[in-house]
């Protein structure tokens, strides 16, 4: 009986702790809207709300046309062909998305600011200046960092698809290029869309690039992300009833539009109607190598090269404006920020700690939900699994703004009728870690899941008949087993919350400023080469624990 009790207690306890942290603020959100539905049809209605709609709805669709045309051809090249190097080509295309796109932001910006970028000074004389601060801009940045998702997700569907289907095509004499067309890529289809629903998603949910892009335009294209964040930071209580309205479209957009795909495609079905599927043999590209180098070298050169060069180069540079000669490199800029700014380690402290607390509480929720939904047949465990996805799906803007109504007012908790226990969380690094770690909380369910699915559950089975208890059980026989996936989980939230920068801007305060936070104002407030300095830092510790992420799990786990 006691068995029962500690694990129902345990169980219920993380089912409870999940309620109050998605269900419960996300309900919130709704039912601010229902209380208050005359603000709501007022934001609506502003010009200004329906115009920044509109640019995310072309900002998405835009982004998802630049991946699909680029991604998919680079994914068959390093999935499907006998490309010169393709696992090595396949590794540095990952690196886009492995480094926040923000960061990404900072270094087009620094190259194509159309009043002193360092390309535009190049091409003076040659061509009118570009200008970065636009939805072009925008999609263009974005497009970049997303399309490692589109490729890995052709590359991944094209290795599993039954080489037999091709095969047969070209005994029947169709071409090389019309079996691509008609078999390969028809067949792909459903990997294709898995890699083209998360850029939808992830592109109506950006704040980052549509931030940095529209601080810097005489007359910036506002995204419903960035107008969310104009309506709490000029007046938060006024611009609250605008958010809610704004934050209920960003979601119908964010998970409407991947929905819709899905919806679709579901309506074309292909089936491998053989035995066992045998591995494809590359394609031979032959004559068009050389092309095919050009192109995956390109993508390399402009996507991964550029940008960390940009960055690394502008960190050196004492003055700006004076350009890229030998005179103006120097390394005083790393010892200034690093060093003579005590806010900036402060900051780096703040988000090592945050993103390790939100990566164990997390790794503890995500694995606890996660045996349940697959060790128990408790009723609605699909369910709970599910609300423990959602808040990934759900852009960080409005998951930001669900927990600020929930969590903002003070909390008072009475024991006993005589203890009083308050507690405010607004402003706060509990907040922040809270949301880092409800935001990122489908990683360890979703790896606690895959490592169950490989392991017998009898080894549990007879641990309880030789005695054991739960707890005993959990701790000897299945934490151990599944340390790999826990532990790939834990890096999996640990990167991404170091980095995070939407939900922290909108959560911070002044006392608890992380390193997205700090970045963002040295680049706000015209410090190009120390906001430089910050994201080399950012980016060698997310690049270095992807790589040791990789290492750990021999390669199946990372970007």
């Amino acid at each position: 009986m006691r068995l029962l009790d500690t694990r129902t207690a345990v169980l219920g306890g993380a089912v409870a702790l999940l309620t109050g942290l998605v269900v419960v603020p996300l309900g919130l959100l709704g039912l601010r809207l229902l209380a208050d539905p005359a603000a709501g049809i007022e934001a609506l209605g502003n010009g200004l709300n329906l115009a920044a709609a509109l640019n995310t709805l072309i900002l998405s669709l835009s982004v998802l046309a630049f991946t699909v045309f680029v991604g998919v051809p680079l994914g068959w090249l390093v999935g499907r062909t006998d490309l010169p190097g393709a696992r090595t080509w396949r590794a540095v295309c990952t690196v886009p998305y492995v480094v926040p796109p923000y960061i990404t932001a900072i270094a087009w910006i620094t190259l194509l600011n159309p009043t002193n970028g360092l390309l535009n000074r190049a091409m003076a004389g040659i061509a009118g200046p570009l200008d970065i601060y636009t939805l072009a801009g925008m999609t263009w940045v974005m497009g970049l960092a997303y399309t490692p998702f589109v490729m890995l997700a052709t590359a991944d569907s094209l290795s599993r698809m039954d080489a037999s289907l091709e095969e047969q095509a070209r005994i029947a004499g169709a071409s090389p290029l019309r079996t691509l067309f008609a078999i390969t890529l028809p067949m792909a289809a459903p990997g294709i869309w898995t890699g083209a629903s998360f850029v939808l998603a992830a592109s109506a949910a950006s704040f980052g690039v549509p931030y940095l892009l529209a601080s810097g335009a005489v007359e910036p294209d506002f995204v419903l992300t960035t107008r969310i964040y104009q309506a709490l930071d000029l007046d938060p209580a006024t611009g609250r009833p605008v958010a809610v309205a704004l934050s209920l479209v960003l979601l119908a957009i964010g998970i409407g539009l991947p929905a819709l795909g899905r919806l679709l495609q579901g309506r074309r079905k292909f089936t491998t109607v053989t035995g066992k599927a045998t591995r494809a043999a590359p394609f031979a590209l032959g004559r068009a190598t050389p092309a095919a180098l050009a192109f995956v070298g390109a993508y390399s050169a402009v996507a991964v090269a550029l940008p960390l060069v940009t960055i690394a180069v502008t960190s050196l540079m004492g003055n700006f404006g004076r350009g890229l000669g030998a005179d103006n490199l120097t390394l005083a800029n790393y010892s200034a920020v690093l060093f003579e700014r005590s806010d900036t380690l402060e900051a780096i402290g703040r988000s090592l700690f945050l993103a390790a607390a939100a990566a164990t509480g997390a790794v503890l929720l995500g694995g606890l939900l996660g045996w349940m939904a697959k060790r128990t047949d408790a009723r609605g465990r699909q369910v709970v699994v599910s609300l423990a996805r959602l808040p990934y799906a759900v852009p960080g803007t409005v998951l930001a703004l669900a927990l600020i109504l929930a969590f903002s007012q003070e909390i008072r908790l009475i024991v006993l009728e005589r203890l009083t226990i308050g507690l405010a969380l607004a402003d706060t690094l509990w907040m922040l870690g809270l949301a880092y770690m409800v935001k990122f909380l489908a990683f360890p369910v979703g790896n606690t899941e895959a490592g169950l699915e490989a392991t017998d559950a009898s080894l549990e089975e007879q641990a309880r008949i030789a005695g054991a208890g739960w707890g005993t059980t959990m701790a000897k026989i299945t934490g151990p087993l599944l340390l790999p996936n826990l532990v790939a989980a834990w890096f999996l939230v640990f990167m991404p919350a170091f980095s995070e920068v939407t939900m922290s801007i909108l959560l911070s305060g002044p006392d608890t400023r992380v390193v997205g936070t700090l970045l963002f104002e040295l680049q706000t407030y015209g410090d190009p080469p120390s906001a430089a300095v910050l994201a080399m830092v950012v980016t060698v510790l997310v690049l270095g624990g992807n790589a040791g992420l990789r290492v750990m799990s021999r390669g199946k786990v990372g970007l």
